[in-house]
């Protein structure tokens, strides 16, 4: 090879190193702005599960919407008589309940699990997260949708929170490749200790007057801090109201105040004992089984 050949091939060289080396600092920099603006705005690392897609509803549609749902709540609740029902869906405004800001619903463009947002004193919700369950048998996908003015702070706060969300159980089949997926997700779930906490569930008063009990048991999928995630009909107490009351209780439980290595599956039985006195109302739930 000459040496006039030899200096143009180093020349060049250097020339694609520089090239490279200048593409490079210009994608670490993007990479750090889009991490430094992350960072403000609270999001986290993407995931291949979730997808957060913004929706810039009018207040007004969140407001009818979440109304929608709560008078259809009432109306087979039986927490109001037939004159205050019918009186019901002509009042201008009901107050809102802290206790009630999630509902399902089965079908139509709303279709999802909904969760509104508190408002301000003597207003409806204006801004609501709609999460659509998309996993089939071999893939764990969801689709959050926020509906919130996009121009108001905490539209962003809320579009932040919910790409932070955890996993929820898809629909799929418990033997399915999709809800092994997400069972591995929620094994390894990033989470915070705190104290145990397993409250006693509700005694139905009408079955608590008549003596009736039994022992319900349910099965509970927990992150590694003891979180539930998943909860089972494990063993029926031959009363439905009871079985109900165990279950709407437990997925508000933590099982454990330390972070595991991984969570798991544990057993817990409920045992409803009909009280000698109709002052003492409660289930109890005794230790958890792994």
């Amino acid at each position: 090879m000459s040496p006039r050949l030899l200096v143009m091939l180093m020349i060049g060289l250097s020339s694609l190193q520089v090239a490279a080396a200048s593409k490079s600092a210009a994608a670490d920099k993007r990479t750090a702005q889009k991490h430094a603006a992350d960072k403000r705005v609270g999001a986290k690392a993407p995931t291949d599960w979730l997808k957060v897609e913004l929706v810039g509803d009018a207040d007004d549609d969140v407001a009818r919407l979440y109304r929608e749902q709560l008078l259809a709540w009432y109306r087979t609740s039986g927490a109001m008589d037939e004159r205050e029902l019918a009186a019901l869906p002509d009042a201008d405004y009901f107050a809102f309940r802290p206790d009630l800001t999630s509902f399902s619903i089965d079908s139509g463009e709303s279709a999802g699990q909904w969760t509104f947002s508190p408002p301000d004193a003597g207003r409806w919700p204006g801004a609501a997260v709609q999460v659509i369950d998309r996993s089939d048998a071999q893939n764990y996908r969801i689709l959050a949708r926020v509906h919130c003015d996009p121009a108001a702070a905490s539209c962003r706060k809320l579009r932040a929170e919910t790409a932070a969300m955890s996993p929820p159980e898809p629909s799929t089949r418990d033997d399915s490749t999709s809800y092994d997926a997400w069972r591995g997700l929620i094994e390894k779930e990033a989470c915070t200790p705190a104290p145990k906490q397993m409250p006693a569930p509700r005694y139905p008063a009408s079955l608590a007057r008549h003596g009736d009990g039994g022992r319900v048991e349910l099965r509970l999928l927990v992150n590694p801090c003891g979180e539930v995630r998943a909860v089972r009909l494990s063993e029926s107490s031959g009363y439905p109201q009871l079985d109900q009351s165990a279950i709407t209780t437990a997925w508000g439980w933590r099982i454990q105040s330390e972070r595991q290595e991984s969570g798991s599956i544990v057993r817990v039985p409920v045992d409803f004992v009909p009280p000698q006195f109709e002052t003492a109302p409660a289930g109890r739930a005794e230790r958890a089984s792994r």
